[in-house]
């Protein structure tokens, strides 16, 4: 059981109502308990909302890339919501699900997947120990700069939405 009051979906305020049926349209599916624990302080879930659809669909890499880094943060952390969630996810996108085992243990059959999933299961856990050889191989693979933070912003965003959804002890059925 949460830790805190969760949300009704159906029995909100109309600006809470407005933001719940944006998250409904955009995940296909009922409001995830994160979103419903937010609900006591409508700026923080406005934010929240916000920053994630930002993150999500804005900017170079493909959505089912930013799934992949998400699952492989969340399994390091331990998060067996996010997980949970995230390889459902791979899976509606048609990935194998051997594909979704070894990214859920940082780990990929493209090389260069691969590392970045490596890359930012270090980061989540031992960001001190990525090295100048780390972020040289990433524009060996090819990712400019703007790719590397783009990487790096999804792996903080997921490592933040696991500490939270930890702390809360939110479970999928909440």
């Amino acid at each position: 059981m949460s830790r805190i009051k969760l949300q009704n979906p159906d029995n909100q305020t109309p600006e809470i109502k407005k933001i719940f049926d944006e998250i409904k349209e955009k995940t296909g599916w009922t409001v995830p308990a994160a979103y419903r624990a937010f609900w006591l302080k409508a700026h923080i879930l406005q934010a929240n909302w916000n920053r994630t659809k930002k993150i999500l669909s804005e900017w170079n890499l493909e959505h089912s890339f930013k799934e992949s880094i998400a699952l492989a943060v969340s399994s390091i952390n331990w998060c067996k919501f996010c997980c949970h969630i995230h390889r459902n996810n791979l899976i509606k996108q048609w990935f194998e699900k051997s594909e979704v085992k070894l990214i859920e243990n940082g780990k990929s059959t493209d090389e260069k997947t691969s590392f970045v999933l490596t890359f930012c299961r270090t980061a989540t856990k031992n960001p001190e120990t990525i090295t100048d050889e780390d972020f040289a191989k990433l524009r060996e693979y090819w990712y400019s700069d703007e790719d590397i933070l783009e990487i790096l912003t999804v792996m903080e965003m997921y490592t933040w939405y696991n500490k939270i959804i930890i702390s809360l002890w939110l479970k999928i059925d909440d």
